[in-house]
């Protein structure tokens, strides 16, 4: 068991609805020297990450030397290319990433990768033109189908954004880590565009499980990825696992945090349902059968940030209503 203030009672309860039991706030390490950047503003306001990473179950991964404009994917890559993946139904991710210093690029790799939590394949292959994955069935690989491309693959791969010409934070935060990542020889690291969340940065996306780890610093990545690779998720800096809903990525999140269980397919199901406000997830972890009752917080004091366009975010977090673990 973990050493957070929760405990087992004779009725399965494993932690009521509380901070204390489910602690939804870690500070960035390192934020931005900029004083109204969005890393800063939102470490500042306590504003929680977990939860929060966006809903995705097809990763299309496209190498792309850059230089990447605010739009990249979408102003780098041919127009009939980005229209095809984009007209496909399901959700699906169009990133483009790069090797650091590697700025002339003859036959770029693709990476294809398909996850809903508990199933997951890869894919991965080059090709002499961007023009040539226009041929791929991107409308069946969004619904779980694994294509005749390239090889595949189940070694991991990382990415972590840079994209500053999107918002100055995820470069000024992403490289660093970049750095530290290839300086440790973790092998099989990217530098990718925008993958959401630029104000946690520095954001890693660790595949083929798809799992966000944000609010990174070099050494707290090389601990993500070296856990990662030993088939762990390193829980402090887990913002969430993309396949899932926001709400069953802090269900999940508050189980593993509360019984210890770190193994990344560990996730065996999960089902949720929304009453009001309130979302029930039933999940099973290593044949452990727990039901979660989350719920949106109390929305938090807005904050204003001059990255990128700029603007204010409105932000809250998610409250544990409810942590259960169901008997057989």
């Amino acid at each position: 068991m973990s050493s957070l203030p929760c405990h087992t009672c004779s009725d399965g309860v494993l932690g009521k609805a509380s901070m204390q039991c489910f602690p939804e706030f870690v500070a960035n390490p390192q934020t931005s020297r900029r004083p109204h950047a969005c890393t800063r503003q939102s470490s500042t306001a306590g504003e929680p990450m977990v939860g929060r990473a966006g809903m995705t179950h097809l990763w299309v991964l496209i190498e792309h030397p850059g230089p990447w404009p605010a739009s990249a994917p979408d102003d780098v890559l041919p127009v009939a290319l980005t229209e095809k993946i984009y007209a496909a139904q399901g959700r699906i991710r169009l990133v483009v990433i790069r090797r650091p210093r590697n700025r002339r690029v003859l036959t770029p790799m693709c990476v294809l990768a398909w996850t809903d939590g508990t199933r997951q394949w890869m894919r991965e292959g080059s090709v002499d033109r961007y023009e040539d994955l226009s041929v791929l069935p991107f409308e069946s690989m969004a619904t779980g189908v694994e294509p005749d491309f390239g090889r595949s693959r189940t070694e991991p791969l990382f990415a972590v954004c840079t994209h500053g010409k999107k918002d100055a934070c995820c470069a000024e935060l992403g490289r660093p880590v970049v750095s530290a990542l290839n300086a440790a020889q973790i092998a099989d690291v990217w530098e990718c565009s925008h993958i959401g969340g630029d104000r946690f940065a520095a954001n890693m996306i660790a595949w083929p499980a798809a799992v966000y780890f944000s609010r990174l610093d070099g050494n707290s990545a090389i601990d993500a990825a070296e856990k990662y690779q030993a088939g762990e998720l390193e829980l402090l800096h887990l913002r969430g696992r993309a396949a899932l809903s926001q709400a069953a990525q802090a269900a999940e999140h508050a189980v593993r945090r509360v019984t210890g269980i770190v193994a990344t397919d560990a996730l065996e199901s999960v089902a949720e349902s929304l009453d009001g406000e309130h979302t029930t997830v039933d999940l099973r972890l290593e044949a452990r059968d727990f039901r979660v009752v989350v719920r949106p917080g109390s929305p938090g004091q807005p904050f204003r940030h001059d990255c990128g366009s700029g603007g204010t975010v409105e932000w809250n977090g998610w409250i544990v209503e409810h942590l259960h673990e169901q008997s057989h």
